[in-house]
């Protein structure tokens, strides 16, 4: 079940309707993307793995932000988490409203995703276990979608589906262009460009971490889980994009249904494009469900490590933090709100997926920065590798260069993508903001610090003692 609520937060509508937008930009050259994004999240889940089994903290890797680089970031990184979602969350009822007007094209896209919010905040108001239940079950739909639409389409190549003739490699390298032409139509540095935005594709693995939390034996599922998870999203999602540039030229992707629907309408299963229209609607529901879910432990979390206000830590009868859910609603509809300042329903939708980007990339660089720092200090205290359990591999040089290195600079990219560049108004002070109100209020006396682990958690110092100090004794 972890693994399929990690799963429930990834395919999302940024996949299948986000794929639309970047197949249009960039064409066929979109599959190194996911493989770069597959690289990137197998990184960061290895080095989150490691830090919740050998340090198991409540608040994941906010805590780890606040043990092993500083309160200051661990401010920055827990509030820009929650605003991750806050921000992915519309965008998610933006996307299933593009669908249902498909579907209904006299009822505006607005008045939809204002329904999916809805839906979403009343089945977020039940415990755990509920959530548990229907987000694994939409998971299942959204893999069952996959493997459909790769039958079809891999009979659509090979010439058994569709129009009789074989398509095979015939869309994907038109005659008369070369091999460079037909995969990178708009040139190599498109590939930077969009670094960014494909990372939105792999968003909400860390949930597996919150959701590990509260299994009966995390040490044993946490590790399998983040591992399983990359592997199975491998499979899930890129098998199916490089069979659907194989069939849809890149010109006519857009954003206007789902690009793997539009492919299968295009060889005359109109049918079967309308139910894998509908199936997206689970994938943009079942994605915003597990983001809020994460959304409000985020807040709820801030708030026991004394990083928000002690009213969202407080409980209802069925355990769930409502000031929490109740005020991560309110910025929700704040954000859905900018839809009367934009021009349309197109580009609210990517510009809100490109907050997420730059907001959730800080909680990955975070997660393996502070994996870093966790094994320098082990090291330092005599420790060794083989006494660690679940070590990340090739650490420290893969998380450095592949989960902080590489992601920072996807993010200074945004500067330069004049369609994504509006984000960093949003971004960039989501991150800053929190951090400097924490960095006053602590010169001034006004707050009185972070609180790194609960009672019922274990320090660094009682998990690793100095085993160097011991021996000099």
């Amino acid at each position: 079940m972890a693994s399929l609520i990690a799963i429930g937060g990834i395919i999302g509508s940024s996949y299948y309707l986000g794929s639309g937008y970047l197949i249009s930009q960039m064409g066929p050259s979109v599959i190194f993307l996911y493989f770069i994004g597959g690289l990137v999240i197998y990184t960061v889940m290895q080095s989150f793995a490691e830090l919740l089994v050998n340090v198991p903290r409540h608040g994941n890797f906010i805590s780890y932000s606040a043990e092993f680089i500083s309160p200051t970031w661990a401010v920055g990184t827990g509030w820009s988490y929650w605003f991750n979602w806050c921000a992915y969350i519309p965008s998610e009822a933006v996307a299933g409203g593009i669908i249902m007007h498909v579907f209904f094209d006299g009822i505006p896209v607005i008045i939809w995703a204002i329904a999916f919010l809805i839906l979403i905040t009343i089945l977020n108001l039940i415990h755990v276990g509920g959530f548990g239940f229907v987000e694994s079950t939409l998971a299942l739909i959204k893999i069952i979608h996959n493997v459909a639409f790769c039958i079809v389409a891999a009979l659509i190549v090979i010439g058994l589906a569709g129009t009789g003739t074989a398509v095979g490699f015939s869309v994907l390298f038109p005659p008369g262009f070369t091999w460079t032409d037909a995969i990178f139509p708009a040139g190599f540095m498109i590939l930077l460009a969009n670094m960014a935005l494909i990372l939105v594709n792999f968003q909400g693995s860390e949930i597996v971490g919150l959701a590990a939390s509260e299994t009966q034996n995390p040490k044993k599922v946490v590790p399998r889980a983040c591992k399983n998870v990359v592997y199975r999203i491998l499979r899930v999602d890129i098998i199916p994009i490089l069979l659907l540039v194989m069939i849809l030229p890149y010109s006519e992707a857009n954003l206007q249904d789902s690009v793997f629907s539009m492919a299968l309408a295009k060889y005359g299963f109109t049918e079967v494009a309308g139910i894998l229209s509908f199936i997206v609607l689970t994938a943009a529901f079942s994605c915003a469900n597990s983001g809020f879910y994460g959304a409000v432990r985020a807040l709820y979390g801030l708030s026991l490590e004394g990083m928000a206000p002690k009213t969202f830590a407080k409980l209802n009868k069925q355990c769930t933090p409502m000031y929490a859910t109740l005020f991560t609603l309110l910025i929700c509809w704040a954000v859905l709100g900018l839809w009367w300042f934009s021009n349309g329903e197109n580009e609210l939708y990517v510009w809100l997926l490109s907050v997420s980007a730059f907001t959730g990339a800080i909680c990955w660089i975070s997660i393996c920065w502070a994996q870093i720092s966790f094994r320098r200090r082990v090291y330092q205290r005599g420790y060794t590798k083989a006494e660690i359990e679940s070590p990340s591999p090739l650490s420290p040089w893969m998380p450095l260069f592949i989960g902080i290195i590489l992601e920072i600079f996807a993010l200074v990219i945004l500067a330069f993508n004049e369609d994504l560049r509006g984000s960093l108004y949003l971004s960039i002070p989501a991150v800053l903001v929190p951090m400097i109100i924490y960095y006053i209020g602590m010169k001034t006396g006004r707050f009185k610090g972070i609180k790194v682990i609960e009672p019922d958690e274990q320090s660094f110092d009682e998990l690793f003692p100095d085993k160097r100090k011991r021996q000099s004794e």
